[in-house]
C-alpha cells in the first residue's frame, strides 16, 4: 500500500483538505511518516537498498524530505521493522533506529510538550494528543501501589495484533531518550517492561536502558519515580510554542467513554500485579468512590470491567500456542494457576486446556 499524502488545494475561499474524508476512515490504523526518520540511512549502513526494502514491505513513494505530510499503515510500519531485523540479523534494529530519532517526529505535540513547566505536564500533552501521531498507539500513566513510582505503558490498538517486538523496542527506546532529554538526564528509569522473551542477553538490554529489564510480561512501558514528574523543563522558542498550541486547540483531545478508558488501563496493569481499583482510579485522577459512582452511570463496575478484560485476554491467549497455561495465568494477574482454571470454567464451560484444544481445532479447520 502506498503512503497517504495530505494534499492541499487552494480555492478562492480557503484551503481544502482533499483527503480528509479518506483519512477519517483509515486513520485508526495509520502512523505519521515522520516515524521513518533515519531508517533510510540505517538500512544503507547495513548494505541494503531502502527503496527496495520498503517496496517489499508495501511502503511506496516515500519522500524523506516531506515526511510531515505523509501517513502509512501502522501494520506496514511494524512489518518493515521486523523485516529489517530479520534480513540484517539484527535483533536490536528497533533500538538502533530509536537512537537516530528524536522527539520532533511528534511535530506540534513535541513543541507543546517542551513548553511545559515540568516533566509530568509534558507527558500529559503526549498522552492526550498521541492519537494525532497515530491512533494505533496509546500511552497511559499509572501510579503504582507503592505511590512512589509511575508506570508509563504503551499499547498498540490493532486487532489482530501484528508482530510488534521491534516497534515496541523502538517506541520505548525513543520515549526513554525523550524523557532523559527533557529532564536534562535527571529522570532515570527504574524498570523497563517488554512484552516478549528477549532473544539476546538480557544484560545487554539492562545496559542499554540503564535499568532492570523485565521481559515476557506482555506489558510494554517504563517505570519512573513519581517525584521525577515535578522536574522543571527549559522552554523553547515562544513563537513555535504558540503555533503548536493553536494547532492542538483545533484538534480534539482523545477521549473515550469511561468504561473504555478503564479497560485500556486495566490491560497493561494485570501482568505486573498492579491492577487495583486504587491504581486505576489514581491513573484517571479520581477517588475510587468517584470512579465507582461514574461507572454505575454506565451500568458497570470496576470488578465487571476487570473480569471482562481478563475473559477477553484469556480467549485471545488460549486460541494460540504462544503461551503456556501457567504463563497465561500470570499475564492475567492471577497468583495461582488454579484461579485461572476456575474462571475459565466459569466463562467458557471447560478447562483451559480443553478450550485451547477446541479453539485451535476450529481455527485450523
Amino acid at each position: 500500500m502506498a503512503l497517504i499524502v495530505i494534499v492541499h488545494r487552494k480555492t478562492q475561499q480557503n484551503l481544502i483538505f482533499l483527503d480528509i474524508i479518506y483519512l477519517r476512515l483509515t486513520m485508526s490504523s495509520l502512523i505519521r511518516a515522520t516515524s521513518l526518520q533515519g531508517i533510510d540511512t540505517l538500512i544503507s549502513e547495513f548494505g541494503g537498498d531502502p527503496h527496495e526494502i520498503m517496496q517489499n514491505c508495501n511502503i511506496n513513494n516515500v519522500d524523506f524530505k516531506n515526511l510531515d505530510n505523509q501517513y502509512l499503515p501502522y501494520r506496514d510500519y511494524a512489518g518493515l521493522l521486523e523485516y529489517c531485523a530479520f534480513k540484517f540479523n539484527c535483533s536490536s534494529f528497533g533500538l538502533k533506529l530509536a537512537s537516530r530519532q528524536n522527539f520532533d517526529i511528534l511535530g506540534h505535540i513535541a513543541i507543546a510538550a517542551k513548553s511545559s513547566t515540568n516533566l509530568g505536564d509534558a507527558l500529559t500533552w503526549v498522552i492526550k494528543y498521541l492519537h494525532l501521531h497515530s491512533p494505533a498507539l496509546s500511552l497511559n500513566s499509572h501510579p503504582l501501589e507503592n505511590d512512589k513510582s509511575v508506570f508509563l505503558s504503551f499499547e498498540i490498538n490493532l486487532k489482530p495484533l501484528p508482530h510488534i517486538s521491534q516497534v515496541i523496542e523502538l517506541t520505548i527506546g525513543l520515549a526513554l531518550a525523550v524523557i532523559k532529554k527533557l529532564s536534562n538526564n535527571r529522570c532515570k528509569p527504574i524498570n523497563i517492561f517488554l512484552p516478549k522473551k528477549l532473544s539476546t542477553n538480557t544484560r545487554a538490554y539492562n545496559t542499554y536502558f540503564g535499568c532492570n529489564v523485565i521481559e515476557h510480561r506482555n506489558s510494554a512501558g517504563i517505570v519512573i519515580s513519581k517525584s521525577d514528574l515535578t522536574l522543571e523543563l527549559d522552554h523553547p522558542e515562544l513563537k513555535k510554542v504558540q503555533a503548536a498550541l493553536n494547532f492542538l486547540a483545533k484538534n480534539k483531545e482523545h477521549t473515550q467513554p469511561l468504561p473504555n478508558q478503564v479497560s485500556a488501563l486495566i490491560r497493561p496493569m494485570l501482568p505486573i500485579y498492579q491492577c487495583s481499583n486504587q491504581t486505576i482510579s489514581a491513573a484517571l485522577g479520581m477517588h475510587p468512590r468517584t470512579l465507582h459512582r461514574e461507572l454505575i452511570k454506565h451500568n458497570t463496575s470496576f470488578v465487571k470491567l476487570k473480569d471482562a478484560t481478563r475473559r477477553a485476554l484469556a480467549e485471545h491467549y488460549l486460541a494460540q500456542n504462544q503461551f503456556t497455561i501457567s504463563t497465561i495465568s500470570e499475564l492475567l494477574g492471577y497468583q495461582e494457576q488454579a484461579t485461572l482454571s476456575v474462571n475459565v470454567k466459569r466463562w467458557f464451560g471447560c478447562s483451559p486446556r480443553a478450550c485451547r484444544t477446541l479453539w485451535i481445532e476450529i481455527c485450523s479447520s
